[in-house]
């Protein structure tokens, strides 16, 4: 019944250490088996409360249900399988199945008196989801949780939170550590290694995706905008400043610098965030940020509460833009749905090209979960809302550095056509702006 593969075997013999566990890699693993395995052994030896638990769950097939049927089955164990509960005849044990999300909302209904929580495939769950049941979860004295997944972004949910906690067991393992794999899962996986090597190393290995497919841009290209090094060309120094206005949900007021380093390429060369609900103090800051720093362009988030701020900056700033990231599409040559979409699309192709040097962490964080949707007519960016709801953060650093690579694309007739840069007046960074 417990002959799980060697590398699991922690689960079992440090169970009472710990309160997270984290199964991680790839396909022929065993993760889920051996999981399924050790909670059918303790339910057989304590009474207990186990939930097996999903995002979002719309079918009692779309669970692990049918692992657990097949052991009970294969091994004649004490248990009855009813339609949407698994209990032990002798302790009392009860298994049932849920998702989390409902109609929107984080449904916790049954979840406080839950002794041992499962989350299988856990590279769905959200970071808002995990707020709210880990500690309802964790009401209950002793109650443990495990995620077993093969993650498919670097930052996922259940990973940052797992992550260097000294109450998690986290065992990584693949197809090669199971020795009860089979010839046949064995030369699938060769044949995929052959054949695909990028699939193969998240399939067959765990490794995240390079670039899932709803993913805008590739982690590869926002890693590598980390060490550009752009070449001393003789071009004047043009910057330019974008500010993200905080709207609600704990968004962040975001001021970024960038500075022209070559011919095509950018560096950030300043960030500031800043949390205030006076919109005259906001007003006042970015002023005085722009007087001091003189960029060339100004870019204003001007959806929302930005409206009417960025018609006070202008009668100070005429070189003020207002962004309606939701508002009409100007240029014809993009099939872009509104100019956030349009503005995204640009900071794609600053990116790829290595025309963009960036040094915010949260900034790179971010744009690691910008979603795109690809219609017929028209692209879409996944809308602030439920980036926010998935993610728990609004995406306010990367929007801002997208608003800065749109300013560049659009307004590059406002840059200062003289040669000369050492007159400028600019006060220059010399300290290291990224804290946060």
């Amino acid at each position: 019944m417990l002959n799980v593969p060697p590398k699991m075997l922690p689960m079992i013999t440090e169970f009472n250490n710990y309160v997270y566990f984290l199964g991680e890699g790839g396909r022929g693993s065993s993760k889920t088996q051996s999981v399924a395995r050790f909670l059918l052994y303790l339910g057989d030896k304590y009474k207990l409360k186990i939930c097996c638990g999903r995002e979002i769950q719309n079918t009692i097939n779309e669970s692990v249900k049918a692992v657990f049927e097949e052991l009970i089955s294969d091994y004649n164990l004490n248990y009855t399988v009813k339609d949407k509960l698994i209990i032990h005849n002798t302790t009392g044990t009860v298994i049932f199945f849920k998702g989390f999300r409902e109609q929107g909302k984080v449904n916790i209904k049954g979840l406080a008196s839950v002794d041992i929580l499962w989350i299988d495939e856990a590279e769905a769950i959200t970071a808002p989801t995990l707020d709210v049941i880990v500690p309802t979860i964790m009401r209950k004295p002793n109650a443990r949780i495990f995620f077993t997944m093969n993650r498919f972004v670097r930052n996922d949910a259940v990973f940052v939170f797992c992550n260097k906690r000294p109450d998690c067991l986290h065992i990584n393992i693949n197809y090669y550590d199971n020795p009860y794999l089979t010839e046949q899962m064995i030369k699938e996986a060769e044949l995929c290694k052959k054949n695909n090597p990028a699939k193969y190393k998240h399939i067959w290995l765990g490794h995240p995706l390079d670039q899932a497919n709803d993913f805008l841009i590739a982690y590869s290209k926002i890693e590598a905008a980390k060490t550009l090094v752009f070449n001393k060309e003789h071009v004047k120094h043009n910057r330019v400043m974008a500010v993200d206005l905080a709207g609600s949900g704990g968004d962040l007021n975001v001021l970024k610098l960038l500075e022209q380093k070559s011919v095509n390429g950018w560096e950030e060369i300043l960030t500031e965030k800043w949390s205030e609900p006076d919109t005259d103090i906001t007003i006042g800051k970015i002023i005085y940020m722009f007087s001091r720093y003189k960029p060339d362009i100004l870019i204003i988030d001007a959806d929302g509460v930005g409206y009417s701020m960025v018609n006070t900056i202008k009668k100070s700033i005429p070189e003020c833009i207002g962004f309606r990231g939701q508002g009409s599409i100007k240029n014809k040559t993009t099939n872009a749905k509104n100019p956030r979409a349009h503005g995204y699309l640009i900071l794609k192709e600053f990116l790829q090209n290595g025309w963009l040097k960036i040094h915010c962490e949260n900034a790179a964080r971010q744009l690691e979960y910008i979603k795109v949707i690809y219609k017929a007519a028209y692209t879409i960016i996944q809308d602030k809302k439920t980036i926010r709801e998935e993610q728990g953060e609004s995406p306010d650093y990367a929007d801002t550095l997208m608003m800065a690579a749109y300013a560049i694309d659009q307004y590059a007739y406002m840059f200062h056509k003289d040669d000369e840069t050492s007159d400028t007046g600019r006060v220059e960074t010399d300290f290291d702006p990224f804290d946060g």
